[in-house]
């Protein structure tokens, strides 16, 4: 999400409009990869519902919670950072997660031209195998439509923004489920699928992890989206029903299709499958708003704030970086064909839980147990030591107990611990900087106290 760096406007957001948003998110992601993963993982369908909905239930709880401090002070996750890590920490926490959510605007902004492609292309003419080869090969001139377009709708601010992320997951949802229900009335028998890998196995723990580091993105920078909120309630309203049931239904219904179709590409199951011209055109114009309104909402702003707070730019410039950066960021260069887009998200979901866990224990020990839930005050600095060293403790714990497990792989010849690890930082995080700040109480006295 992180919405902070858009204008704020007048009115604030409520539990409608957050539901809205955070399903829009929740249920188009999911028809786009965590079905197939889930399938190519051998996971049975009861196995991939089960770790949609911990995962996401724990991280919606994490939200709600690191949520309260963009409501009580109206502060983005910059500047939240910076007052529970200090300067130095709290800026590598905003780059840290900042190149996690650039991660996930180059994948996004892939399904996003795929799309645009093949709208283009089937209005054309082309079909069948020879239609997605030929959109494959033209998505570099179709990253500068998506991206351009964003830059324009970044501008409207974040009432825009949430107009426009409104659409896009209802609209998915409804017509993937109206596609699966005309494929199971059409005669259209599903395959064979997996038995399952068992709650233990290595397959569940994986996939556990990458329906948990999903939205793990979010909980650390969600500040960036509450402190619009009228009110806490809102929030903890749309995290639980936007989100967590968005994953639920996307989940479900992306494996079911893949079931059925023997395909786990979203883009090539509408253009082969769809009943007509009109449904499959209906479908691609989903198929990129999708993904369009998710970077919008969750991934460009990340980008922004390491401009923004960083490097010190204005919004607009910002933006528009970020924006541009896209092209080199969607993995167009680095995959033979479409399809292969899935295993490298489910390599690269995998992994990067060991940094946010960390972070976001760090910033809720900050704020529940630290003070800065009480009035703001810019001397207000002895949490900082604390937190920062919280931080560490979740991060060398993680790779302390990832190790000996056989849980780390290699993303770029840099070692990250795979599986639910997000977890082990959480709770190491939280836990040593609670310890330490209650050994060292802060004997601070607020410009409103006496």
């Amino acid at each position: 999400m992180g919405l902070g760096n858009t204008p704020g406007k007048g009115g604030g957001l409520g539990a409608l409009e957050y539901t809205f948003i955070m399903f829009s998110m929740a249920s188009c992601l999911p028809l786009f990869f965590l079905g197939p993963i889930a399938f190519n993982l051998g996971l049975s369908l009861q196995e991939a519902l089960l770790a949609a909905l911990v995962g996401n239930l724990v991280v919606a709880v994490a939200m709600a919670l690191n949520g309260h401090a963009g409501i009580k002070h109206k502060i983005d996750f910059p500047e939240q950072a910076v007052r529970s890590l200090g300067e130095l920490t709290g800026k590598a926490a905003v780059v840290m997660r900042g190149i996690v959510g650039a991660m996930w605007f180059g994948v996004e902004a892939y399904n996003g031209a795929l799309a645009l492609n093949l709208i283009l292309l089937f209005a054309l003419g082309l079909t069948g195998a020879a239609l997605l080869e030929k959109a494959t090969v033209l998505i570099p001139a179709a990253l500068v439509l998506y991206l351009g377009s964003m830059y324009l709708v970044l501008k409207l601010g974040v009432k825009g923004i949430g107009k426009a992320a409104t659409l896009a997951g209802p609209l998915l949802l409804l017509y993937f489920a109206w596609l699966w229900i005309w494929m199971k009335n059409s005669g259209f028998q599903p395959s064979a699928a997996p038995k399952g890998v068992g709650l233990l196995s290595s397959a569940f723990l994986i996939y556990l992890a990458i329906q948990t580091n999903w939205w793990a993105t979010v909980a650390v920078n969600i500040s960036d989206l509450s402190r619009e909120a009228k009110s806490w309630g809102a929030l903890w309203i749309g995290v639980m029903l936007g989100m967590v049931g968005g994953q639920l239904i996307g989940t479900y219904l992306s494996y079911e299709l893949v079931l059925l179709t023997g395909k786990t590409l979203p883009q090539e199951i509408i253009t082969e499958f769809a009943p007509g011209a009109i449904a499959v055109l209906l479908g691609l114009a989903f198929a990129f708003l999708a993904p369009w309104t998710t970077d919008l909402t969750a991934n460009l702003p990340p980008m922004i704030d390491i401009l923004k707070s960083i490097f010190g730019m204005s919004w607009k410039r910002a933006s528009l970086l970020s924006a541009a950066a896209g092209f080199v960021l969607a993995p167009w260069w680095l995959l033979d064909n479409a399809p292969q887009i899935v295993s490298y998200v489910t390599s690269f979901a995998a992994s990067y839980g060991v940094i946010l866990g960390p972070i976001l224990g760090a910033l809720l020990a900050a704020h529940w147990i630290g003070g800065l839930n009480r009035p703001p005050n810019p001397s207000y600095k002895p949490v900082i030591l604390p937190t920062t060293a919280g931080l560490l403790a979740g991060l060398i714990v993680s790779y302390a107990i990832a190790y000996p497990l056989g849980m780390v792989t290699s993303v770029l010849e840099v070692p990250f611990p795979q599986g639910p690890i997000w977890y082990v930082g959480v709770a190491v995080s939280v836990i040593a900087a609670a310890l330490l700040l209650k050994l060292v109480p802060a004997k601070v006295k607020f410009k409103n106290e006496t």
